[in-house]
């Protein structure tokens, strides 16, 4: 196999830069778990664990934006006489494309645009291709960084790539290795997880993007799945659920809404898989070893909003796909507990083949059975473990070529060990002192010479290891202000207010009060801590978007508007911030801001299942129409705008069921 390091031009946005502030993690660990009666007990195990939002040390990625030219990406190449495939190394690790050389066809969903959205974890998100999510619930935090992208060699001499990184907030490590053989017609994907420490929570998904038509059908091993539908986890049966439509939902596109459908694969199915197939029997697969055992299928739904979404992640016209997906959960809110001191792998293979259309769009049943078929000629049970036994035997060799760098994290974490005398990371893993940047620069100094550097915090760390060495660093606010942020992360909230206030006390600082700002409960209180931070100057606008939200959640919009007025030119540019004007402009009766364009603009950062445009944009139609009428604005006024128009395409992301306007004058319906 050839294994080659180039960069490839590519339509692309800038990624930008981190949001330096800590978004602090959700105060419950869990989420509560509402699951209907028709789930079984067995299936409801673990349900909501270790599914509250917790995004540090790691920083939000909220920088991004719209301006698309040709970039030079960064991607490794692995090539054999069938396949080609392209690794995006500066995303991930993403496997982006994978094309049948003699056809020409391409496996996957291969978006034509990087272009970040704000869908993930950290913010910023990517559709197509294939990501490796581990760790935590929301994609992963390495979806938009740089990952280590390795050759190594195995026993027969052939070259293949290894992907890999360390994982800090459970301190991890974990790698994908992609094995194209020569004569093998599928790419093998072999994933290691290792756990050196405690028993910690675990999670693992590999979400897979294929093209979308009115034809595309997806098939598993299995026809039981679990969902979600109103507020509850239930269960029910491929193809057919009538909570949700009257349609055979095997059809991505009849699914009125966008939905997860999790398929629960037996455990006497020892090789699982899910396909998607097209019109003319193209079918497009996956298959793996038995601890990757569940599968779902995402798709975004036949309504306007659905539609709006998968062009805002790509091109108009070309972003139509549906995910399938491979877990070790149950569903992705299902937690898990990796063992202390241990090792989870799997093998994933990714292919194509042909399927008899007729046989693959008949009667659900008959259809699965023969998809099955169809997978298992191409890559057998027996096939699967085979590949898992060649690819875990090279598992932890050494690169012999270091092509791409990750994070400095790695390398920092092994001066640490060394240092402090502890166990060696696992075997199979390069981080070269030279990776350590400025991001690790701090955290190096406390090492080294027991002290923080007097310096803007720049990056965050939350482990008891780190913990130790700060209390031992002479006082300082920046001291107590990390050691704040590492109970907080670590569910000792209380006594992380009492260390940000101690940092206040040495020096008042827009970091420990803005801290403590998001921590008080007290909404007035919290905006007066606000008020100081504002008092001393938002060196980042990112305070300036919490400032703006507490002032709108407390009613202040004249506040919220001088405040506004005040910041930087380049701060009122932030289409978060301009929304919140717009807002407080709207709800005081001013229009002035959607007169100007507001409505125009490209809005990058919009959340996934945000409606906050619409709703603005209906409030202020309303208002024109009472203008027009010579009548004053009324909630009445404002309903009939939501029943009746249709707003502008470019804002349009709601993705729940709804009546789509009849009135067609403002945006037509693809």
């Amino acid at each position: 196999m050839l294994v080659r390091f180039t960069y490839q031009s590519m339509d692309s946005a800038n990624l930008g830069g981190l949001n330096p502030l800590p978004k602090f993690r959700a105060p419950q660990p869990h989420n509560p778990s509402r699951v209907h009666d028709n789930v079984r007990p067995e299936e409801t195990e673990g349900h909501g664990q270790n599914c509250g939002e917790r995004i540090l040390p790691y920083l939000v990625q909220d920088r991004y934006d719209r301006d698309i030219q040709k970039r030079d990406q960064p991607v490794v190449i692995l090539e054999n006489e069938f396949l080609k495939a392209v690794v995006l190394a500066n995303y991930g690790g993403r496997l982006y494309s994978l094309v049948d050389k003699e056809t020409g066809r391409e496996a996957f969903f291969c978006n034509p645009v990087i272009q970040p959205a704000n869908l993930a974890l950290r913010d910023a998100w990517l559709s197509g291709g294939v990501e490796w999510n581990v760790s935590q619930l929301g994609h992963t935090f390495t979806t938009c960084s740089p990952m280590y992208c390795a050759r190594v060699t195995d026993e027969n001499g052939e070259d293949f790539l290894r992907i890999y990184e360390y994982e800090r907030q459970k301190r991890l490590f974990w790698q994908v290795d992609m094995h194209l053989p020569k004569g093998a017609r599928q790419l093998y994907c072999y994933v290691r997880i290792v756990n050196q420490f405690e028993d910690t929570p675990m999670y693992w998904w590999t979400n897979t993007a294929a093209r979308e038509d009115a034809q595309t059908r997806v098939f598993s091993a299995t026809g039981r799945c679990l969902f979600g539908h109103s507020g509850k986890l239930w269960a029910g049966d491929m193809p057919y659920f009538p909570e949700v439509s009257d349609k055979d939902l095997s059809y991505s596109l009849n699914l009125p809404r966008a939905i997860d459908f999790f398929m629960q694969t037996p455990a006497e199915v020892k090789a699982p898989w899910e396909a998607v197939v097209y019109g003319d029997g193209a079918v497009t697969f996956e298959r793996s070893s038995a601890l990757l055992r569940y599968r779902k299928m995402f798709c975004w739904g036949d309504l306007p909003g659905g539609w709006r979404w998968k062009e805002f992640l790509s091109k108009e016209g070309e972003g139509s796909y549906v995910e399938i997906q491979a877990g070790i959960g149950r569903t992705q809110s299902h937690g898990l507990t990796m063992p202390a001191d241990s090792e989870w792998d799997f093998v994933t293979v990714f292919g194509m083949t042909d399927a008899d259309p007729t046989a693959a769009h008949g009667e659900w049943a008959s259809a699965q059975a023969h998809i099955a078929d169809c997978v298992d000629n191409c890559v057998s049970e027996a096939d699967i473990y085979a590949a898992y036994e060649k690819c875990a035997a090279v598992g932890k060799k050494t690169p012999c070529e270091l092509m791409y760098y990750g994070s400095g994290w790695g390398a920092l974490e092994c001066l640490r060990r060394e240092k402090q005398g502890e166990k060696a990371i696992p075997a199979g893993y390069l981080f070269p002192a030279d990776a350590i940047t400025e991001e690790q620069s701090p955290w190096l100094a406390l090492m080294q010479d027991g002290a923080l550097p007097d310096e803007t915090p720049s990056s965050y760390v939350i482990d008891a290891v780190w913990e130790e060495m700060l209390k031992k660093a002479p006082d300082s606010w920046q001291k107590y202000y990390h050691l704040g942020v590492i109970a907080v992360e670590n569910l000792r909230r209380d006594e992380g207010i009492t260390l940000f206030k101690r940092s206040a006390e040495i020096e008042e600082t827009v970091w420990n009060l803005r801290a403590l700002a998001e921590l008080e409960p007290d909404g007035e209180k919290s905006l007066a801590l606000y008020d100081k931070v504002y008092a001393l100057g938002f060196p980042d606008v990112g305070f300036a978007q919490e400032y703006g939200k507490k002032l709108l959640m407390s009613g202040k919009r004249e506040k919220l508007l001088m405040v506004f007025d005040s910041l930087p030119e380049a701060f009122k540019q932030n289409c978060r911030l301009r929304a919140m004007a717009v807002e407080a402009q709207l709800y005081s009766g001013d229009t002035t801001m959607c007169d100007e364009g507001f409505f125009e603009l490209p809005f990058p950062s919009v959340r996934e299942g945000e409606v906050k445009l619409t709703d603005l944009w209906f409030r202020y139609q309303a208002m024109q129409l009472a203008k027009e009428r010579g009548e004053a604005f009324s909630p009445e006024l404002e309903a009939w705008a939501k029943e009746n128009l249709t707003p502008p395409r470019n804002i349009d992301f709601r993705m729940g069921t709804y009546q789509v306007a009849t009135n067609k004058e403002t945006h037509k319906e693809s």
